[in-house]
């Protein structure tokens, strides 16, 4: 996990870490009679898109990043110099998205070899998981993705208030799995 965060950068990870803090911001200024009709589906949706609309704005002419669209839709950042791609989603506390994944989406989170997108770059996550209301970011969050199974790992984005002088601007998140029955 910190050879991949550090090859990214703390530049970057505050980068993605506005990106997606500005895209649920966004969504949160919708007039309030209009929030309370939509769904959690609907707000995920909605916050998806000013994500990314607002990572095109950041990142589109950027030496060395690049936007890819995969056949099937899923639409990524590819930071050349660290070998990584992200993509943008809501997650859970472990880093996990929660739709029902494309095959594009699966075959990603696997780590797997997709046709525009061929291997050695790590597949990884950036976004945000909400508070029980759904209003609140409990923190921004970046995880590499293990197909079916829990994220390799989880990395919350310290936000730079609570960033302490000469520490790591993130911090490993990643739940500590039990054996069955311990």
């Amino acid at each position: 996990m910190g050879e991949t965060l550090d090859a990214i950068g703390e530049a970057a990870l505050d980068e993605f870490s506005e990106i997606v803090r500005t895209g649920h911001t966004r969504y949160m200024t919708y007039d309030p009679a209009n929030l309370i009709e939509l769904d959690v589906r609907a707000q995920s949706a909605c916050t998806y898109c000013h994500m990314h609309a607002e990572a095109d704005r950041r990142l589109i002419d950027r030496d060395g990043i690049k936007r890819l669209e995969v056949r099937g839709g899923l639409k990524l950042w590819l930071l050349e110099e660290a070998n990584v791609v992200i993509r943008l989603k809501k997650m859970d506390e472990d880093g996990r998205t929660r739709n029902y994944p494309t095959k594009q989406a699966r075959d990603y989170d696997a780590q797997r070899e997709l046709p525009e997108l061929p291997l050695p770059p790590v597949r990884l996550t950036a976004g945000y998981w909400l508070d029980a209301t759904g209003q609140i970011i409990n923190r921004v969050q970046i995880a590499r993705p293990n197909g079916k199974l829990a994220p390799t790992w989880c990395a919350a984005i310290i936000p730079p208030p609570e960033r302490k002088a000469g520490e790591r601007i993130w911090t490993d998140v990643t739940r500590q799995r039990r054996f069955g029955g311990v």
